[in-house]
């Protein structure tokens, strides 16, 4: 694995004002094997002229409308490396990021493993926010495995950086993919992240590699967005479903789960939650669940505080995780 093929996965949806741009981040890396498959998600806007522009340089999918999960699903079937690297439209690779990466997976045979590789992105920000530079993404020890935490705790937390930052091999893709179209118009990454951290190895990465766009149409960053029940219910069952052909035990049920309490914080469902909480902690009875119990009263006692303001009520933070896990705030 010395050289191998590295497949870039450009997934796009009317960006046509960012698409050339990161097109040409991939086509101006130094590392000489790699293929570039853009899948447009059936855009509206100028994002099929563009795509033409390049010819033989791109492998282009062109097809209709179905969200993000549909275009990850078409991008892997369309690509022939032995290395995926996603990137969405809006973001870029930095100079020297395939290179780097096909060094890391070449380390210590990892392409004999399923393994996902992330790194740490670097802010794009043309507003005066002070964002511009600094780190987005999360960082852990490597490699990281939470089958046997979500064996204990019946949920897992998202341990990698965004889509643009992920690149995996293609055991893992074989595990893995196809991932859930119904439903996943957007955050698909979810399901890789999921599935890579149960089947696979994490192997963190603590360089900027890519370039993170903010603007208008991702201006919730820097929030913890809420997830509808219909989109955890598909997560789940997904997980599980991959689980069960990979010959473990199908262990997710966040509602069962601390991942819940965040939940029941939003719905003020004080007696479902402390009930919750009372349940888990005579279940599990270590540490890690009494220091979220802890945290969970002290945002109970801040949103009182703050009940008049109007304040919502925040996600129990990922700093509280434990020592599998850290994230880099911004």
């Amino acid at each position: 694995m010395s050289r191998p093929l590295v497949s870039v996965l450009i997934n796009n949806y009317n960006y046509a004002r960012f698409l050339g741009a990161a097109i040409d981040s991939v086509l101006h890396q130094d590392y000489p094997f790699i293929e570039i498959v853009v899948v447009d998600d059936g855009s509206t806007d100028d994002s099929s002229e563009i795509i033409a522009g390049y010819g033989d340089r791109i492998v282009s999918v062109l097809k209709a409308n179905g969200g993000q999960g549909s275009a990850f699903n078409a991008g892997v079937v369309a690509s022939r490396g032995e290395i995926l690297c996603f990137l969405d439209a809006d973001d870029v690779f930095f100079p020297g990021k395939v290179a780097r990466v096909v060094e890391i997976f070449s380390r210590d045979d990892l392409g004999s493993k399923p393994v996902m590789v992330h790194h740490f992105m670097a802010m794009m920000s043309s507003a005066d926010d002070g964002l511009a530079g600094r780190p987005h993404g999360r960082t852990h020890a490597s490699p990281l495995n939470l089958y046997e935490f979500a064996k204990r705790y019946r949920f897992l937390w998202n341990e990698a950086g965004p889509t643009s930052a992920l690149c995996i091999n293609r055991r893992l893709a074989d595990r893995i993919f196809p991932i859930p179209e119904e439903g996943v118009r957007i955050s698909a990454d979810d399901f890789v992240i999921g599935g890579a951290s149960l089947l696979g190895e994490l192997h963190s990465v603590e360089e900027k590699l890519a370039g993170y766009r903010i603007h208008g149409n991702n201006n919730w960053f820097g929030t913890e967005p809420a997830k509808s029940d219909e989109f955890l219910s598909r997560y789940q069952d997904y997980l599980n479903a991959k689980l069960i052909e990979n010959g473990k035990l199908p262990v997710i049920s966040f509602k069962d789960s601390i991942y819940a309490w965040h939940l029941l914080l939003a719905d003020k469902n004080w007696f479902g939650l402390f009930g919750h909480m009372l349940r888990l902690s005579v279940r599990h009875h270590d540490p890690y669940t009494l220091r979220f119990v802890y945290h969970t009263l002290m945002t109970i006692a801040q949103s009182v505080k703050r009940s008049l303001l109007g304040s919502d009520i925040s996600i129990p933070s990922r700093k509280m995780r434990g020592k599998h896990a850290g994230q880099v705030s911004v």
